[in-house]
């Protein structure tokens, strides 16, 4: 069981490189509605790393996925799923609408669903 205090944001660990961010939030929205997830990149490399990040509107959905998709398998890999010491995916108030993909200047790409 996570040591972390409970939030609305889980870090996500060991993802396969072949799923892409769309992919995972849809695995991560059985836990419930997946507002933003955040799949973190390598900035020389344009490479996923392999961990990401899935906010949830509420702390309770937030349990969810770390107490049912950690140690979940796919693609012969376990998700590692905790929560994130981070708070919030980002900075913006999550008033988007639609589904988008954006660039962050530091690499990573957000996959906003509303």
């Amino acid at each position: 069981m996570s040591t972390k205090p409970p939030s609305r944001v889980v870090f996500v660990g060991n993802i396969p490189y072949g799923l892409s961010e769309e992919q995972i939030a849809d695995i991560f929205s059985t836990a419930g509605k997946v507002m933003n997830f955040r799949l973190v990149y390598d900035r020389e490399t344009g490479r996923p790393k392999g961990f990401g990040f899935a906010e949830y509107p509420d702390a309770d959905s937030a349990a969810s996925a770390v107490r049912n998709l950690n140690d979940h398998e796919i693609m012969g890999r376990k998700l590692r799923v905790d929560y994130s010491t981070e708070g919030r995916v980002d900075g913006d108030d999550n008033t988007n609408t639609t589904n988008d993909y954006n660039r962050g200047a530091n690499g990573e790409k957000s996959f906003h669903q509303a």
